[in-house]
């Protein structure tokens, strides 16, 4: 189950991300970190990517809007992580778990059993606990923040599922390589249109935007061969990716003093449970 032990890495990688970025925006701009940070993460994918090109058209076009769906989701991620606590948001953002769990029952024709179906219930348990906590769930959380937390999560559900059908038609440095690409063009378009200056600076001093780049790169990496994997399911690293919420808890404490942090990691211990019942 080589696929398992992938998921286990991305959502490492995925975990130490948030907290990366959050600690790059007192530094700079989210347009400037995201186009830098997939620059970076793009140049350094370049000598992996020979056959990138021998990809039919239709799938570079698919790759494309993949991209578009990605660029989104960060958008508004990056617009929910700026106002709210890293430890909290981690937890908001299981949310995906549901749009995931949906589409691929729905679209790939997984199986919905009886695990995942508890396995799910425990991580929506662990949602609605941590918003009980008037003090822990109000920080930072209004209606705009709430809505930008759940795009973020209904458009990196559709990611995924195209994920895995695009993995059956391509290698993952091909995929990788035109999705980075075509994330660059875009946030370079963004950029160019909100009249938002570049500096080189930004990459100088701000030494969290190539961290991120080199997470983003692996956790990728990690991520596509797992979707690559025949008996991999949506559905099953939808649950396991969930994982991350332990890193997004223990880093908001260790590196952004935030509080409440054992209320929360009891919620966060409640998804591990959900997860490990959905592997039954």
């Amino acid at each position: 189950m080589m696929w398992i032990f992938y998921i286990l890495i991305y959502a490492l990688l995925k975990g130490s991300r948030e907290g990366m970025k959050k600690a790059a925006l007192k530094k700079s701009s989210a347009s400037e970190i995201l186009f830098y940070y997939t620059l970076i993460g793009w140049i350094c994918i370049l000598p992996f990517s020979a056959s990138a090109f021998s990809l039919a058209p239709k799938f570079i076009f698919f790759a494309f809007i993949k991209s578009a769906v990605v660029c989104a989701a960060w958008y508004c991620a990056f617009a929910a992580l700026k106002n709210m606590s890293v430890s909290l948001y981690g937890i908001m953002d299981l949310s995906r778990m549901v749009f995931s769990m949906l589409l691929g029952v729905l679209v790939l024709g997984e199986s919905f059993t009886l695990p995942k179906a508890i396995g799910m219930l425990l991580v929506i348990l662990g949602l609605l606990l941590v918003n009980l906590k008037k003090d822990t769930a109000s920080k930072g959380m209004t209606l705009p923040l709430l809505i930008a937390v759940l795009l973020n999560c209904s458009l990196n559900a559709v990611s995924g599922t195209m994920d895995k059908t695009l993995m059956q038609y391509m290698e993952s440095s091909q995929l990788q390589f035109w999705f980075m690409f075509f994330m660059t063009v875009i946030y370079g378009v963004v950029l160019l249109l909100h009249k938002e200056k570049l500096s080189f600076r930004s990459v100088r001093t701000n030494y969290w935007i190539p961290l991120l780049s080199l997470t983003l790169v692996l956790g990728d990496k990690a991520l596509f061969e797992a979707n690559a994997h025949p008996e991999s399911q949506v559905t099953l690293m939808t649950i396991l990716k969930q994982s991350s919420v332990l890193i997004n808890i223990f880093v908001g404490w260790i590196f952004f003093h935030e509080k409440h942090i054992l209320y929360k990691l009891l919620c966060g211990l409640i998804v591990i449970a959900g997860i490990l019942i959905a592997l039954l």
